[in-house]
C-alpha cells in the first residue's frame, strides 16, 4: 500500500455523485419506475459505503507501516 493507493480510493469516493447524477437523470426523463429508483439509490448507498471502509482501511494500513507521519 502506498499513498498513491489511498489517492486513488479517495477519487474513487466522488463517482458517487457521478452514479447520483445519472439516476437523477434517469429519473426525471421519467425513465424508472419507483421500485427501480429506491433500487437504484440503495445501490448507490452500499457502492458509496464499500468505497468510504476501503478509503479507510488502506489509511489504516498506511498507519500501521508508517508511510504516514
Amino acid at each position: 500500500m502506498t499513498r498513491f493507493d489511498l489517492e486513488q480510493a479517495i477519487m474513487a469516493c466522488w463517482n458517487t455523485g457521478e452514479d447520483i447524477n445519472l439516476v437523477s437523470s434517469k429519473a426525471l426523463e421519467g425513465k424508472m419506475t419507483e421500485d427501480e429508483l429506491s433500487n437504484a439509490l440503495i445501490g448507490i448507498e452500499q457502492l458509496h459505503d464499500m468505497r468510504c471502509e476501503k478509503v479507510f482501511d488502506i489509511f489504516e494500513e498506511l498507519i500501521r507501516i508508517g508511510e504516514l507521519n
